[in-house]
C-alpha cells in the first residue's frame, strides 16, 4: 500500500504546532513516508470565518473546514485527531465517510460534556466558568487548562506557555467551547465503518480515559491502546509511542 497523506488536528487551545512532535516522529521512520499536514480546530475554524467557502448543511464551521481539507486529497487520507480534533474528524466522518480511509482518534471521545446520563466527561459548569474566565482573564484560564492538559507531567515553561497562548486565535476559543459543550457524536458510531485507533493516557484530567475506552467499544470497527502515567497531552509528551502504534494500525490495514 502507497503511503497514505495523513493529516494532524489539534484540538481547543492550540495551534497545529502542538502536533509537530508526533510529525517529526512519524516523517522519521525509514518505511516510505506519509505526505503529513497539520493543522487545528482552531486553524479549520478560521478557513469558514470569512464566509469565503461555501457551507455544507448539518456540519459545524469545523467539520467544513475538514471536509474541504479533505476533498483536496480526492478521499484517499488518514486524519489523526487530537482532543477537540477527533470529535470534528468523527463529526465529518459521519457524514462523509468516503473522505477518509483512516482515523485515530487520541485523548478523545464521542461526548465531551458530561450529561444527566452519567457518561465520562466534562461537567457542564466547568465549560460555562471557562467560557467566562475567557471573556475576563483569558490568559489565567488558558494556563490553568495547560497545566491540566500536561499533568502528571509538568506543564509548558512560561515563555514557550505564554507564546503559544499568542499564536492562537482569541475569537475561536468561546465558540470552541460551545462545540465541545453541544457536541454529541455517539448515535450511529457502531454504523461507522472508517477503521479506527482510539488512544488514549490512563491519567488524562480533560477527557476521562473511560470515555476513550467506550468509543473504541462503540465504534465499528476500532482498536483500543491506553497508556499508563500518560495524561492528555499524548503527541506533546508520548510522540514515539503514538508513532509505533500509528504506523502499526497504518500497515496492518494496508
Amino acid at each position: 500500500m502507497k503511503a497514505l497523506p495523513l493529516i494532524l488536528i489539534a484540538g481547543w487551545g492550540h495551534t497545529g504546532e502542538a502536533m509537530l512532535h508526533l510529525k517529526a516522529a512519524l516523517d522519521g521512520h525509514p518505511m516510505d513516508g506519509h505526505p503529513i499536514q497539520v493543522t487545528s480546530t482552531g486553524e479549520l475554524w478560521q478557513t469558514q470565518s470569512s464566509g469565503a467557502l461555501p457551507s455544507l448543511p448539518g456540519l459545524s464551521r469545523y467539520a467544513v473546514g475538514l471536509h474541504n481539507l479533505l476533498a483536496t486529497f480526492g478521499g484517499r487520507v488518514g486524519v489523526i485527531g487530537w482532543s477537540m480534533g477527533g470529535i470534528v474528524a468523527l463529526e465529518t466522518a459521519r457524514e462523509y465517510p468516503g473522505l477518509l480511509q483512516r482515523l485515530v482518534i487520541i485523548s478523545g471521545t464521542a461526548r465531551f460534556s458530561a450529561g444527566n446520563d452519567e457518561f465520562p466527561g466534562v461537567s457542564a459548569s466547568v465549560l460555562r466558568a471557562m467560557a467566562l474566565g475567557l471573556r475576563r482573564t483569558p490568559d489565567n484560564v488558558l494556563a490553568a487548562y495547560y497545566d491540566q492538559v500536561h499533568a502528571p507531567q509538568s506543564g509548558p515553561v512560561a515563555a514557550p506557555r505564554n507564546l503559544a497562548i499568542a499564536q492562537l486565535d482569541r475569537s475561536e476559543l468561546l465558540p470552541g467551547l460551545d462545540y465541545l459543550q453541544r457536541m454529541d457524536m455517539r448515535n450511529g458510531l457502531d454504523k461507522q465503518t472508517v477503521p479506527t485507533l482510539v488512544v488514549h493516557g490512563r491519567e488524562d484530567r480533560i477527557v476521562p480515559w473511560q470515555a476513550g475506552e467506550w468509543l473504541s467499544r462503540a465504534l465499528a470497527v476500532s482498536r483500543w491502546r491506553c497508556y499508563e502515567n500518560y495524561g492528555h497531552a499524548l503527541p506533546i509528551q508520548a510522540p514515539l509511542l503514538l508513532a509505533a502504534d500509528i504506523r502499526a494500525f497504518l500497515g496492518d490495514a494496508a
